[in-house]
């Protein structure tokens, strides 16, 4: 991660500091906050949630109130004791006259009560079989509820208490809903009980309340089993409670895991026996606040970009002449002395854009001072070489040239002369730098016939020039100081064969082999003199003039030549075996103008 950051650019690494220094802070900031106030959350979402279970409480308590003020009314209503009374006096000597007022003075006293309270189903069951009920008894016999397995706790009931049924089939055929919820309560008058009130709430009232939950939220009324006896779902009437294990202790609400999911449970005591139950999921309770701090979390992230948005631009604006400023160097790097940074300004960077720009012009002139002074300095080598003709060679080669005339008139001395004169008409010739490589060799000819003239000795040059090489422009005097080191230091100054190769190298630059045929050097004497010749010239290198290897001095002085000419584009190979000669190759660009 380190070494990624470090080849990042000036730019990017500044950007991306100050966008790690501004994410940062944030995301730990609400991290943070979410972590401190979210059991303020949890407590808000739970108190919200218990004002919502407190309303619905009310409301079904208060249904359940009514239920207990029907019972109560009729047991306490004077105007109902005596018709009561005289209903469950009953006998075979009452008439149905009798019979009928009674019960219609019961009805309706009690539809007076009766119809503000709700949809009730109100049966007054008197023990000699006398009733008097507010639906329907078509298809239902009122009498069957004495047989009913709840009658026999609704007798244990002592004082003015109720008995919670719970859950019946709705007995009133009128009636479009399965079931009412059901309570009881018996009539007693001196300890004798003289009858029962038997009120059904139909369950629409309740179902409608829970209907305004929403459909992932649960609201039922169990008993104290964990049967469900009201539901928005009328299938999971009378089913157990799937979470009954996991109600609160007491009163209350709980944060319970359902599935995966979190829920906010509540339960309260709507009577003795009964308990109403909420379940809501937390994420739902506490979508308000979560939204909440989505937006105060999108107004942030709003900010933060704009103000990346911002950065970026002022460090491109404050980046960009520096960027420019390292492709202009990179560019020079490359050779493109002529490249300015053209950066200009007030301030630091633009100071520095315009030092930049001034100091390379004074390189730029430097270095064509310096390459003007090399060429000078090419020149002056070349004529010192030119000069380096030995005057005694040419005063003996004359003076034999003048003894074999005057011995005998012949053509070989003839051509002797005319050798000399081309040699020293090439020498002292200074105006032309370079010529070809077909003008070279032929000097070189000239030079060879020279020496057999002088010695005796004859020494034949063989040359093998590729036609695509005759014309190659070449330095002057390249290959003699190379042919007199293979004749005095290869050859001993004795016969002997010399060598001349010149073809084109699969790089496209000219390569010339110089070969002798003569005594070679052993690996200590060649491994000298290429130590030798990669010396500096000031570097004072002593060669032994007896020793059976090349001089060097010439030779060095033409691969220095060659060096300050094509500088890094010469190089060269020296290869010899004792008893075998020696062979010398050069490597250098077809063209002079192609110089380093």
């Amino acid at each position: 991660m380190l070494q990624w950051f470090r080849t990042l650019s000036l730019r990017n690494k500044l950007v991306l500091t100050i966008l790690v220094c501004l994410v940062l802070p944030s995301i730990v900031s609400m991290n943070v906050s979410n972590f401190f106030t979210r059991d303020a959350v949890r407590s808000q979402v739970a108190d919200s949630a218990r004002q919502s279970m407190r309303i619905t409480s009310q409301i079904v308590t208060g249904q359940l109130k009514n239920m207990v003020y029907m019972m109560n009314f009729i047991q306490f209503d004077e105007e109902l004791q005596k018709p009561i009374l005289s209903l469950g006096h009953v006998d075979e000597t009452s008439t149905i006259g009798d019979i009928f007022q009674a019960k219609l003075t019961i009805n309706k006293r009690i539809s007076t009560v009766m119809n503000p309270l709700g949809n009730m189903n109100v049966t007054l069951l008197l023990p000699n079989g006398q009733y008097v009920a507010s639906y329907t008894t078509i298809n239902f016999d009122p009498k069957s509820f004495l047989s009913k397995d709840w009658m026999k706790e609704v007798n244990q009931i002592k004082g003015y208490n109720v008995h919670w049924i719970g859950t019946e089939f709705n007995y009133n055929s009128e009636s479009t809903q399965p079931y009412v919820l059901a309570a009881a309560k018996p009539l007693g008058l001196n300890g004798t009980t003289y009858g029962y009130v038997i009120v059904g709430l139909e369950l629409s009232v309740l179902q409608n309340l829970f209907a305004q939950y929403k459909e992932n939220e649960t609201m039922v009324i169990i008993d104290e089993n964990g049967r469900i006896l009201v539901d928005q779902d009328t299938s999971r009437i009378g089913t157990q409670f799937a979470n009954f294990d996991q109600l609160p202790s007491e009163e209350g609400s709980s944060f319970v895991k359902v599935a995966g999911e979190e829920y906010i449970m509540q339960s309260n005591q709507i009577s003795s026996n009964w308990k109403l139950v909420s379940m809501a999921p937390y994420k739902s309770a506490a979508q308000q606040i979560e939204s909440f701090r989505k937006t105060d979390f999108l107004i942030q992230l709003f900010f933060l970009i704009l103000f990346a948005i911002v950065l970026l631009y002022v460090v491109r604006t404050l980046t960009k002449p520096i960027a420019k400023l390292v492709q202009t160097v990179v560019r020079i790097e490359s050779g493109q002395l002529s490249e300015r940074s053209n950066i200009s300004g007030g301030d630091e960077v633009g100071r520095l854009g315009y030092v930049f720009d001034r100091m390379i012009d004074r390189i730029e002139l430097t270095l064509f001072e310096n390459k003007r002074e090399q060429e000078l300095k090419r020149k002056a080598e070349l004529a010192m070489l030119q000069a380096q003709i030995n005057p005694h060679f040419l005063f003996n080669v004359l003076n034999s040239i003048r003894l074999k005339i005057m011995m005998k008139g012949d053509e070989e001395n003839a051509e002797l002369i005319s050798s000399l004169s081309a040699l020293l008409r090439m020498t002292i010739n200074r105006n032309n730098e370079y010529i070809t490589l077909h003008e070279e060799i032929g000097i070189n000819e000239h030079y060879v016939r020279l020496l057999n003239s002088r010695h005796g000795d004859r020494v034949v040059l063989r040359v093998s020039a590729a036609s695509d090489t005759l014309l190659i422009q070449i330095p002057r005097f390249l290959l003699q100081p190379l042919i007199e080191n293979a004749y005095i230091h290869g050859l001993k100054s004795k016969a002997g064969e010399i060598t001349i190769v010149s073809r084109i190298a699969e790089d496209g630059r000219l390569q010339v082999e110089i070969q002798d045929s003569g005594v070679g050097m052993t690996p200590e004497r060649l491994l000298t003199l290429r130590n030798h010749l990669e010396a500096t010239p000031t570097t004072s290198v002593v060669v032994e003039a007896s020793s059976p290897s090349l001089s060097g001095i010439g030779i060095h002085n033409v691969f220095e030549r060659l060096r300050m000419i094509y500088g890094l584009r010469f190089d060269y190979e020296i290869e010899s075996n004792l008893g075998r000669g020696t062979q010398i190759i050069l490597r250098f660009p077809q063209q002079p103008e192609k110089e380093v």
